[in-house]
């Protein structure tokens, strides 16, 4: 009867006859006029170790002229590679021929670094602020993977295959930027920091899609990955560990899960599947430490970030990204911070 009833309401939600914008905040012409793009052969400011920068390779169209000069839909030719810095409320993107220019660029390349991969329901802008919230709030230099996420024209259940079809196919525009950073750092050109890898909520299919096609042979030469977390993965729970047990480049693989995730049930309704960051269940991958985040942050579903209109994120939740942002190992004996979970007996739990 629960089920039927949450099937009858995702249905009434997605034949809603307006279209979905639920990011009119990001979208409106008064926040793209505060983004700058600059033409590549303008000299780039001098930046400072304090400023918030990051890299952006974006798999977005153009347009030209436009106010909202960066698209919705997919190029599907090429990638273009952007450095974002704020200054005096404004942010400037700078383009670059190639990621390994775009990476130079960045005042402290020693810094900590996240390469950073959404899910669904971004706009160029709103992707754009989570890879400069991120620098903020933590610390370190973000490289954000930017796909197209939605449509601000289309109805919910148009933008959810939409986002699920760009989601899945988005690992052949980046394999050629995980190529570059892993060369970068065997040749120890990325800086002396940590790297961690970050893929949120539907952003997941792409690792998942690079194990499934076996690609992931080519990272798999060497250790050069310290956190691989995998957070709120929505992607099918159906045989994970298959493919997580796969991935033997990262020195750790975390995957966040919360059995009460309120974004994640609306995709098992919509999908009539079962979710990975939803409702875990064994057999788990060998490769893998869980975290379940239910008992400290309920059914939130990006518990990462403080973000624009939403309650600050709970101080525990910090911490533990910090961590792992930083490439920390995070100490799950720890029986101040965690404690087995209580959900199946899957892995840890956050302590309130």
């Amino acid at each position: 009867m629960r089920y039927l009833l949450s099937l009858i309401l995702l249905i009434a939600f997605l034949t809603n006859t307006n279209a979905q914008s639920p990011y009119e905040y990001f979208n409106n012409e008064d926040f793209w006029k505060n983004m700058i793009m600059e033409s590549s052969e303008q000299p780039l400011p001098a930046l400072a170790a304090s400023d918030t920068v990051i890299v952006i390779a974006s798999s977005r169209n153009i347009q030209p002229g436009d106010v909202r000069f960066v698209g919705e839909l997919r190029d599907g030719k090429t990638l273009r590679y952007y450095l974002m810095y704020a200054r005096a409320g404004k942010w400037y993107i700078h383009p670059y021929a190639s990621i390994v220019n775009a990476i130079r660029a960045v005042p402290d390349i020693n810094r900590d670094w996240v390469t950073y991969t959404e899910g669904m329901g971004k706009i160029f802008t709103s992707d754009a602020d989570r890879g400069m919230q991120m620098s903020g709030q933590y610390g370190v230099n973000v490289l954000l993977l930017d796909y197209p996420s939605i449509r601000t024209t289309y109805k919910p259940l148009k933008n959810y295959k939409f986002a699920l079809r760009n989601a899945c196919i988005c690992y052949k525009d980046f394999m050629p930027v995980l190529d570059t950073v892993k060369m970068l750092r065997d040749q120890h050109k990325m800086g002396t920091g940590h790297l961690s890898l970050f893929f949120h909520s539907m952003g997941n299919n792409m690792i998942r899609e690079i194990a499934k096609h076996d690609a992931v042979i080519r990272y798999n030469q060497s250790v050069w990955v310290d956190n691989i977390i995998l957070n709120a993965p929505c992607v099918p729970r159906k045989k994970h560990a298959k493919w997580v047990d796969k991935i033997h480049f990262g020195e750790h693989i975390y995957v966040h899960y919360n059995p009460e995730d309120g974004t994640l049930k609306w995709a098992r309704i919509a999908g009539f599947r079962q979710i990975m960051g939803e409702h875990m269940k064994k057999p788990l991958s060998q490769q893998a430490i869980y975290i379940n985040f239910e008992p400290l942050c309920g059914t939130e579903h990006s518990n990462f970030l403080n973000l624009y209109s939403r309650k600050p994120i709970k101080e525990a939740a910090y911490a533990h990204y910090r961590l792992l942002f930083h490439g920390e190992t995070v100490d799950v004996h720890n029986r101040m911070l965690y404690a087995p979970s209580e959900y199946r007996r899957i892995g840890f739990q956050l302590m309130r």
